[in-house]
């Protein structure tokens, strides 16, 4: 479904096609030396080869055509099996030659290019960062950037195949940028003088998405990941891509550089720590957070792209975490007025406003529980009137985040385009979870409303987009199983992203986790049997006692205490429970030392008393008397 684009005349003249052609050259070779000499004289049929593609696209017959799209799905099928996309990526894979073949593929037409986009960044969500994929995350950015500024940017609509690129693009750049936090490019001065090459003419691609802020904010983050790892500045008068000055041997040696991560990032990572171990200590690490708040603010977003996404992977396993996103989101309704001045000390910027409603989207879908899911569409809703000052972050609240003169906010429409754009692929994937209808229908319910009350057209853009996305082309190398499309491989949203991201850098920048004393054993199941039915008929009364989600979105009646009450109770309850427990064991140790103690006495007085009894006797051997030695005779 293409979507009417403004058209930008080429003004760009840098890329040379010959010189991105030679480097696929370069690549090719390199993928026919990895499988050895014995290709060299009988070639495989499904080797993914320049000639191959230029058969494939200049194939005219239909059963050429027909023998070409076999032999392209076939490698597809082979390209999954070697990505590892059935186990996450983490065994039997060889990532490098699949991701090599993908980008390859990529440029044959049609379906076939959509599938190995699909295909690349699924894999790319899932797999861990290596230290070995640097030189092809290289390779892969510069084909993205090819793309978009020589290909992508002069076609007169806007295609679902420009989204996908965008995401690979803003996968494979943030995984650039960890690599760089991480002090693992200094090596690369070659693939960085490339890269800096396709970065020049990305600024002129951007009039093109003024309108699309999803893929804006991509175009964004490959130039600012772009000016971090390659050292480049803009200059503002012509919005060019300089060379900063080098620094001379003199002071580098002096001042070498160190990587360095900004402290609320520290923080979050820090935060996702505890949760993946089950700390106790997680209240306290949330706290000192929002003194750090401040970060989110600053002119470089990028460390705050990263906490965000580190944090939503801890919202999904945590209510506190999910509370603590959200009061941290709640600056983004405080503070709109100043979304457009980007030098602000107040406002955030609008793209790590977009990166805010993407993680709490992923979090509504993919969220541990049902609470966590619900909390982060509707929010909390606290009734508490010291409270209500502070404005929840939800995604319904952003939805309808307006103002009445759309003049005085230049960025502000692109609260609701993203809200809107998230939560429609929301309701495409929970079309057919019937576990989860309840949220699907207010999700729809609060589209419908805002789509009465929406004045800017722009914003009406974003359910097209997010539509033509999602009711693409089936994807069979994909979705596994026809009644559940969207569960496990969905490519809607960055799914591990967070995970992959805060594993990397917390092996580099957080100390090494000293696990606890394990808890005391649970009770014994024939004990849990017994109560089997109890908890039956209390779990139905709590069911049926519940109002639904639809409910609470339509009345607006005094609800009961905030559930951070109950979570903060139930955590209070669970560290008096732990604190007894070690009261218990340290009561049983000293009762073991007192008895040890007395014994040891009881002992010594029975030492003591045959030592008097052996004396006496002595004595009566001695005086043959049988009186005790202070009687009177």
């Amino acid at each position: 479904m293409p979507i009417v684009k403004i058209p930008v005349v080429q003004k760009f003249g840098i890329l040379s096609t010959k010189y991105h052609q030679e480097l696929q050259k370069i690549l090719l070779e390199r993928n026919k030396e990895s499988h050895g000499e014995k290709f060299s004289s009988h070639r495989s049929p499904l080797e993914v080869t320049e000639e191959f593609i230029k058969q494939f696209n200049a194939a005219e017959e239909l059963e050429v055509q027909e023998h070409m799209l076999d032999s392209a799905r076939k490698i597809l099928h082979r390209c999954k099996r070697r990505s590892g996309i059935n186990c996450k990526g983490s065994k039997y894979v060889n990532l490098h030659l699949a991701w090599e073949e993908l980008v390859l593929m990529a440029q044959c037409k049609g379906k076939i290019q959509e599938e190995a986009l699909d295909i690349l960044i699924l894999s790319m969500d899932q797999a861990d960062l290596n230290q070995d994929h640097i030189p092809l995350l290289f390779f892969i950015a510069e084909s993205v950037l090819y793309r978009i500024c020589c290909d992508s940017v002069q076609k007169p609509h806007l295609y679902s195949s420009e989204i996908k690129l965008s995401k690979l693009g803003l996968l494979s750049f943030l995984r650039l940028y960890t690599f760089h936090l991480l002090g693992k490019l200094q090596h690369f001065e070659e693939q960085k003088d490339r890269l800096y090459i396709y970065l020049k003419a990305l600024p002129a691609c951007e009039a093109s998405y003024e309108s699309y802020p999803n893929i804006l904010l991509s175009v964004h983050i490959m130039l600012k990941v772009g000016e971090a790892i390659c050292d480049l500045e803009i200059d503002l008068e012509t919005n060019h891509l300089l060379k900063k000055q080098p620094v001379s041997i003199d002071q580098s040696s002096m001042h070498p550089r160190e990587a360095e991560i900004s402290p609320f990032l520290w923080h979050c990572l820090l935060i996702w720590q505890h949760i993946e171990n089950n700390s106790t200590h997680l209240h306290d690490i949330i706290q000192h957070l929002f003194r750090l708040k401040g970060h989110l603010h600053r002119e470089n977003w990028l460390d705050s792209l990263l906490a965000l996404f580190i944090l939503g992977e801890a919202a999904k396993k945590e209510i506190f975490c999910l509370q603590a996103l959200m009061d941290l989101g709640g600056d983004v309704l405080s503070h709109v007025p100043q979304i457009e001045v980007q030098s602000s000390s107040h406002g955030w910027h609008w793209e790590v406003i977009c990166v805010y409603t993407m993680v709490l989207a992923g979090v509504c879908l993919h969220g541990s529980t049902s609470d966590i899911q619900k909390y982060a569409f509707i929010g909390f809703k606290s009734k508490d009137p010291l409270t209500m000052s502070n404005k929840e972050a939800s995604l319904n609240s952003l939805l309808l985040c307006t103002t009445p003169d759309l003049s005085d906010a230049n960025h502000l429409w692109m609260i609701s385009y993203c809200a809107v754009y998230n939560l429609v692929k929301i309701c495409h994937e929970l079309k057919w979870d019937t576990n989860r209808d309840g949220l699907r229908i207010a999700i729809w319910n609060a589209l419908y409303k805002h789509k009465s009350m929406e004045n800017d057209t722009r914003v009406f853009d974003a359910e097209k987009i997010a539509e033509a996305e999602v009711n693409g082309p089936a994807n069979p190398f994909i979705n596994t199983s026809a009644k559940t499309p969207s569960a496990p491989d969905s490519l809607s949203f960055f799914q591990y992203v967070g995970c992959r991201l805060a594993r990397a850098l917390s092996q580099q920048f957080l100390p090494t986790v000293v696990h606890s004393v394990p808890t005391p054993r649970k009770a014994s199941w024939s004990h849990v049997t017994k109560k089997g039915s109890h908890i039956k008929e209390y779990s139905m009364q709590k069911k049926a006692s519940r109002p639904s989600l639809r409910q609470e979105l339509m009345f607006d009646k005094p609800s009961p205490p905030s559930p951070l009450y109950f979570i903060t109770r139930t955590s209070m309850d669970l560290q008096k429970v732990m604190k007894d427990q070690w009261e218990k064991e340290l009561k049983i140790t000293m009762d073991k030392e007192e008895e040890e103690t007395k014994q040891e006495q009881l002992e010594q007085k029975k030492r003591e008393e045959e030592r008097f009894k052996e004396i006496m006797k002595k004595r009566e051997e001695k005086l043959k008397k049988t009186s005790k030695p202070y009687e009177l005779p």
